[in-house]
């Protein structure tokens, strides 16, 4: 990739100015310190969704009419009985009114049966008559109290909305500016009214987007103990690899600086780390960790060979460069490419994720020579080699089965479990990993050895061929959102399943009904097809009731006519239908949803108690299928299935996109590193196939594919071809010095292969420990990136040298 003059060439530089290049690096670093300080770990409301997508502008263009979809639900549910009683009525006028005080909520856009807004409708002489639920006054009796209930069951768009169809439970809905939306007020507004009006009689459950998303950060902040035991195991790990103090601080020091540089640069560009990805900077931080791993082992083993402080940082650095280099572009490429992903989450993330690799550039391949230019070189390792090692091993493993055992059955948590056996683990990993190392690499050049290598080779054909078959089964946005990101009894999942038992459902899907021209929604044919189309959206699978104008207007004319059912119908005269046209605002309520001010648009809403893909998808592609011959226009869609079907079909088409533009960038700069087409398709083997595995893992495990998890996945994707590079890069190195190809094979494996079991454990500890999260999301993606480095690494070690020994006549590289 770079010709050998020029590397060393670099090297002597570096040597040569090793304190103006010192300083240099220390100011920019202090720079970019200094930005973190402004950095915002937070969610904003508008970056997860695709703003280009037809769906989001038909939200920017009618949200006034319909309001946001950032919509929290407070459900006030009691005990016992129902809600018909003064005490619990006045407790609910009371949460209105807090509600409506709360930072980012819009006023006008709050709903509960103790707002003006809801009203009931009554005929009187010569007109109709609106009055709000709890009109007169406040219920203080239980007279009153009997008042509020028969409005309520006189009014069909109230009962099962606002009120639960047993009578248990009251909800309030709140729509909210996305940009006035603070999570942390919020979440001490909510704990407020809770503490103020729950009591034993009373119980207060919350959901809704932004609610969950508030969940989602207040479980980040106690997240340090996780941070805390990733950054204890990864010294220990390092201690027991090097057993000297520099094989601990050099590395964690680059880790650090390269994680001030992508912070640094997330401030600067205003960017907010969104909590639901914290796993990403994690796993890059341990990437940083794993490049100067693979230096500080090369150096170590050039200075024992050399015994001369110089001629070893050039003559490891001097080979590690190429592969170094090709790593660190190969990986910032595939991740700014996930930036193609019209997400603007996505795309931040890609941006500072790709700069944080590309600064390992500057914190390992260009510090390190000049920091192993000051300090002392390493002592040779001498390891006795410690007695009873199966003995040991047998005691061990015995004791994770009885400690996975008692975590099973709820004897004692994952976690606890974890730290009564760190002593033991810690002694045996101390006493034995060198054994460990030597033997998995002894199994690993067994398993290419003479004709087990076509075994191998065979395997991942069959394996290429098998995982897609559950694979291709991933679903995107197979689960509700809450369920996607907390885990199943977290408060907000159980507060989403009482609102969809008890009410008839609060998911929109918002279809608007243009009729092409102002004034002409109030025509008799435009408004008998909105009747038309309303009949058709209810039979949706999974609508639990459709709200249209027509439907309103039909209403008045019945109670216009003394309540006579036969009278439910839409007037054929113009100047009548004019009149109720302009009562029903006053009628549902929300009179500018279903009419605008130019009466050329009117909403029809269908509630759904489901908002999972299927449905969504289904509901949609439902409303796409309605025709009519009376020039009305369907426009799509709005609500919060607008909002998700947009999201979900933007991260549909962009994840394969990503991933095809991520292989093709690993592909090309593969060739251009060996100059050679088989060097490079050999190492792509490894980084597909695990790729094909982690997908055929998400649907074991039921994660879908949604907005948060496309990153964390298409990242794992990108970062898996460093192994194979390190590993072919030493073969090549090897070849002029061995016997034959399959003992350069060999030598490599024998020699690299350690430093890549070591560099892997390191990328497994800094993400499996996320699995404690409370957050599911994140305990599943954490589990999914060891996962995926586990694959990557066996890929490395097992199918790179199997293939190459079995092609090793097409292998042609450039040096």
């Amino acid at each position: 990739m770079f010709p050998q003059r020029w590397i060393e060439g670099y090297l002597a530089f570096l040597l040569r100015r090793r304190r103006p290049v010192s300083v240099a690096i220390g100011l920019v670093t202090v720079g970019f310190l200094l930005a973190t300080t402004t950095l915002r770990f937070n969610t904003d409301f508008l970056d997860v969704y695709p703003r280009q997508h037809p769906y989001m502008r038909f939200f920017e263009q009618f949200r006034g009419m319909f309001g946001s979809a950032n919509i929290l639900t407070v459900i006030l549910e009691v005990q016992a009985g129902n809600i018909y009683n003064p005490e619990t009525l006045q407790k609910l006028e009371r949460m209105t009114k807090f509600i409506i005080n709360s930072r980012g909520v819009v006023p006008y856009q709050v709903r509960s049966i103790a707002h003006p807004a809801v009203v009931t409708v009554n005929a009187v002489q010569g007109g109709i008559e609106a009055r709000p639920v709890f009109w007169p006054h406040l219920p203080l009796t239980q007279e009153d109290a009997d008042r509020v209930r028969l409005a309520v069951y006189s009014s069909p768009a109230i009962r099962g909305v606002y009120v639960a169809q047993d009578d248990s439970a009251a909800v309030i809905y709140a729509s909210l500016w996305e940009r006035d939306l603070d999570y942390a007020d919020l979440t001490q507004r909510i704990a407020e009214l809770r503490r103020t009006e729950e009591d034993a009689g009373h119980r207060i459950q919350v959901t809704g987007l932004p609610w969950l998303y508030a969940s989602v950060l207040l479980h980040a902040r106690h997240l340090y103990w996780i941070f805390g035991l990733t950054a204890a195991t990864l010294t220990f790990l390092l201690y027991a690899y090097f057993r000297t103090w520099t094989g601990i601080w050099v590395p964690i020091a680059s880790a650090i600086m390269s994680t001030v540089w992508g912070l640094g640069l997330a401030a600067l560009l205003g960017f907010a780390v969104d909590p639901l990805v914290l796993v990403i900077p994690i796993f890059l931080t341990a990437r940083a960790l794993s490049h100067s791993v693979q230096s500080m082992d090369r150096y170590h083993e050039e200075y024992e060979r050399l015994g001369n402080r110089e001629q070893a940082i050039v003559a490891s650095y001097s080979h590690l460069f190429s592969p170094a280099m090709s790593s660190i572009v190969t990986d910032g490429l595939t991740l700014l490419v996930v930036a193609l992903v019209p997400i603007p989450l996505v795309q931040k993330v890609a941006i500072f994720a790709s700069f944080w690799i590309v600064s390992i550039f500057a914190s390992v391949v260009t510090l390190h020579p000049i920091v192993l230019s000051w300090i002392q070189p390493p002592e040779r390792r001498v390891l006795s080699a410690a007695g009873g090692f199966r003995q040991a091993t047998a005691i061990m493993l015995a004791a994770a089965i009885i400690a996975v055992w008692a975590s099973v059955h709820g004897w004692m948590g994952g976690l606890a479990a974890f730290v009564i056996l760190s002593p033991c683990l810690a002694w045996y990993w101390l006493s034995y990993s060198e054994r460990i190392y030597g033997l998995l690499i002894e199994l690993t050049i067994a398993a290419t050895k003479g004709s087990r290598r076509y075994a191998v080779v065979v395997g991942t054909v069959a394996a290429a061929v098998v995982l897609p078959i559950w694979g291709w089964k991933l679903e995107v946005g197979d689960m509700t959102p809450g369920q996607a990101l907390l885990f199943e009894d977290h408060p907000y999942n159980v507060a989403y399943d009482k609102l969809n038992q008890k009410f008839l459902g609060a998911t929109q899907l918002v279809v608007m009904a243009d009729a092409g021209a102002p004034n002409r929604i109030k025509k008799e044919e435009s408004l008998r097809a909105i009747a038309e189309l309303g009949d058709h959206m209810s039979g949706a699978a999974g609508a639990a009731v459709t709200i249209t104008l027509v439907d309103i207007v039909r209403e008045i004319s019945r109670l216009m006519h003394e309540g006579d059912p036969k009278w439910a119908v839409v007037p054929t005269d113009g100047s009548e239908r004019n009149v109720f046209l302009f009562s029903q605002a006053a009628v549902s309520g929300r009179g500018d949803l279903f009419l605008d001010g130019t009466g050329q648009y009117s909403a029809v809403v269908t509630l759904f108690q489901e908002h999972d893909h299927d449905t969504i998808e289904t509901a949609i592609e439902w409303a796409k299928q309605f025709r009519n011959d009376d020039g009305l226009k369907v426009q799509l869609a709005g609500g919060v299935f607008g909002v998700l079907a947009a999201v979900n079909e933007v991260v549909e088409s962009s994840y394969w996109l990503a991933l095809v533009a991520i292989f093709a960038v690993v592909a090309v700069c593969l060739w251009l590193t060996y100059g050679s087409f088989s060097a490079a398709t050999v190492l792509l083997i490894p980084v597909v196939l695990s790729q094909l595995g982690a997908e055929a893992l998400m649907v074991a495990l039921s994660i879908d594919l949604n907005v948060n998890s496309l990153p964390v996945a298409a990242a794992g994707a990108g970062v898996g071809v460093d192994y194979g590079i390190y590993h072919f890069s030493r073969m090549i190195e090897a070849m002029p010095r061995t016997a034959s190809f399959n003992a350069a094979v060999d030598h490599a494996t024998a020699t690299t292969g350690k430093a890549i079991l070591f560099t892997a454990s390191t990328m497994v500890a800094a993400t499996v420990f996320w699995w404690f999260s409370g957050i599911k999301f994140q305990a599943e993606m954490g589990v999914l990136l060891a996962l995926l480095m586990v694959f990557n690494t066996a890929g490395a070690l097992l199918v790179v040298p199997a293939f190459v020994k079995t092609f090793h006549g097409r292998f042609r590289v450039s040096n």
